[in-house]
């Protein structure tokens, strides 16, 4: 195994090179356990090499922000000497490759990979396993994460720190499963194989439509075909249900109209099961245009009732 050690210049860079290889965020995708893509979509850009644009939501961006304390925290607590990792590398035979947040120096068991992770208190309760004596699971596609990384890098050890809720520490320690390295291996050859014979997996249209809708069928410019019977079920399904989502829509909106009848302008329902919030958002006017465009408005919106269902936790 020849490992190629790449220094990140800038993220453009760092976008780049991840085209070639399948990721450490990505190989969850080959097991069905990626939460945000399929086989099917990494299929579809490794093949066409798309240089994917990542979009930094608000928890990404704080996560980015406060990924330095986080880990520096953890490095005081435990004595740890840690090293921001600003590396690319990659296995190019395997075609794996992966980044990192930080390495930690000051082990006998040989400098170990340090994985931040920033999670608010509900999503660690819901898709984190702890109970509560020290032995926390983390979800399957951050398991699967730090075992391609430890491969790729060919480290022994990895930590997975965890700020939760913004104030609360939780560390996980990982020893390099070779068994695991060995059939992620494998999954990735087999997925490489399949873009060399273009055979692409099959989607699943559940999980797959919005990639296919906005990205791999977008092009309409075709003449008309005439539906067989197969295409014409379909087509008739999507009629019925676009009139079944019609219906229920106007029901679900003669209901509103008879719960604001009921209330009034109380702001607030306070249920059995749960709340509703119903206070005005007032309207705006929008953005005055310069004066040089006749000072009109551009943007403005009327104000509406806010209608929003907050159940009770379980």
């Amino acid at each position: 195994m020849s490992i190629i050690t790449i220094p990140i210049q800038n993220r453009e860079q760092w976008l780049a090179e991840r085209v070639h290889d399948v990721t450490s965020t990505e190989v969850s995708a080959l097991y069905g356990l990626n939460p945000y893509k399929s086989e099917f979509e990494l299929f579809h850009e490794k093949r066409d090499q798309v240089v994917v644009q990542i979009q930094e939501n608000e928890r990404m961006k704080w996560g980015t922000r406060l990924e330095s304390a986080i880990a520096h925290g953890a490095a005081e607590d435990q004595g740890w000497s840690i090293s921001k990792l600003d590396v690319y590398m990659r296995d190019s035979a395997a075609k794996i490759g992966s980044s990192f947040d930080y390495e930690i120096l000051s082990s006998s068991d040989g400098p170990g990979i340090l994985e931040v992770k920033n999670v608010d208190w509900l999503q660690y309760q819901q898709k984190w396993i702890d109970d509560g004596n020290g032995n926390i699971e983390a979800p399957e596609h951050i398991e699967l994460q730090v075992q391609h990384q430890l491969e790729v890098s060919n480290r022994s050890w990895a930590a997975i720190v965890i700020l939760v809720g913004g104030n609360e520490q939780k560390i996980v320690l990982r020893n390099r499963d070779t068994a695991i390295g060995s059939d992620i291996r494998t999954k990735v050859a087999d997925f490489w194989s399949k873009i060399e014979a273009n055979r692409a997996p099959s989607p699943n249209y559940e999980q797959d439509a919005e990639f296919i809708i906005k990205h791999l069928r977008r092009d309409g410019s075709g003449g008309a075909i005439v539906a067989d019977a197969e295409l014409e079920e379909l087509i008739q399904d999507y009629v019925d249900l676009n009139q079944r989502y019609a219906d229920l829509e106007t029901s679900k909106n003669a209901r509103r109209a008879k719960i604001l009848e009921r209330i009034g302008n109380a702001g607030k329902v306070i249920t059995s099961f749960g709340s509703l919030t119903c206070s005005e958002t007032k309207g705006s006017q929008g953005t005055l245009v310069k004066p040089d465009m006749v000072g009109t408005y551009l943007g403005g919106r009327d104000g509406y009732r806010q209608f929003r269902f907050y159940p009770k936790k379980r």
